[in-house]
């Protein structure tokens, strides 16, 4: 028996996230007012809980579960492709594996372990103050290089969301974090000035994943469009 699954559309589904992350990122930057401003660092855990720049806290499980839901459309186009014996196809799985990883870093947190030690060995500060900065520019200049000719076959409107997605998230994820880094280096983690800016960073970064999530949507309704799989029923006397 062949049975078919719509998936909501893509519309629908950015709107939950964008509407998600707005939320968090509101909560998080009242917290750092409340900590800052007010003198009220806790309250009652909601501050901690809320801030972006913690880990193991609700948005970084939010963060974990956005990638992991990229990672599921991907692999979801990824079998249609593979189905279809269609080009690139293999190129949607590395991706969906890619942001599988995305979305366990984001809760291990891998890419940060090397900070210190980096930043002691090799004296860094100022915008290199967090030094991953160097190992990750050279992971997306990697990643542009293997994926740029599969990314410019897309449909245009795929693959200007696709730039557009990555653009936004690289650009918090390095860009915002250079400047997020000279504050730290300067004036320290604890202050309102790199509340707002690392505010700012995670923002982009949950801003990308949701322009992704929207475009890949978008790519299913349009070049897919609803989803078939085929079960077996065995008849019972």
């Amino acid at each position: 028996m062949q049975n078919q699954i719509s998936l909501p559309s893509a519309k629908r589904v950015a709107g939950f996230f964008l509407a998600v992350v707005i939320l968090l990122l509101t909560i998080s930057m009242l917290g750092q007012i409340s900590a800052h401003v007010f003198d009220h660092p806790k309250l009652k855990g909601l501050v901690p809980a809320f801030y972006v720049d913690l880990e193991s806290n609700i948005p970084t499980w939010y963060s974990s579960f956005a990638l992991a839901v990229a990672a599921l459309l991907l692999l979801i186009i990824a079998a249609v492709k593979i189905q279809r014996t269609e080009p690139y196809r293999f190129h949607w799985l590395a991706l969906s594996a890619l942001f599988l990883l995305l979305s366990a870093d984001e809760i291990a947190m891998l890419h940060e372990y090397p900070i210190d030690p980096m930043r002691e060995y090799f004296k860094m500060g100022g915008a290199l103050y967090y030094p991953w900065v160097i190992p990750g520019s050279l992971f997306v200049v990697a990643m542009f290089t293997f994926f740029i000719r599969f990314v410019l076959q897309l449909p245009r409107a795929t693959m200007l969301l696709f730039f557009a997605a990555g653009g936004v998230f690289v650009g918090g994820a390095i860009g915002i974090e250079m400047i997020s880094a000279t504050i730290a280096d300067a004036s320290g983690e604890n202050n309102l000035a790199y509340a707002c800016i690392v505010t700012l960073e995670e923002a982009c970064e949950m801003f990308g994943v949701v322009i992704f999530i929207y475009a890949l949507c978008d790519y299913i309704e349009r070049e897919i469009g609803t989803l078939s799989f085929i079960t077996n029923h065995q008849a019972t006397a």
